[in-house]
């Protein structure tokens, strides 16, 4: 394989990594949202906070992801969050 390659795949697995380690802080936070949402009797969905979200993030990812790939990527990270949370 090319050595160029393999060093762009090696910095791609660093990057997978890295996310990992993001969404799993993202999930400890969730299940903490989750707890104090059952002690408020708040309800675990909240479709406004969530395109609140993709708003931000559309905003900061400019024309490097569409709105439509964002949502296609948090629309997976909203629903372990809910998961997480119950």
């Amino acid at each position: 394989m090319d050595k160029r390659i393999q060093k762009l795949r090696e910095q791609i697995d660093e990057i997978d990594e890295e996310i990992i380690q993001f969404l799993k802080k993202r999930m400890g936070i969730s299940i903490e949202v989750g707890k104090l949402k059952d002690e408020l009797h708040i309800p675990i969905e909240d479709k406004k906070r969530e395109k609140e979200i993709i708003d931000r993030l559309t905003k900061i990812a400019g024309k490097n992801l569409s709105e439509e790939q964002l949502i296609r990527i948090f629309t997976a990270v909203f629903k372990s969050s809910k998961q997480f949370q119950k």
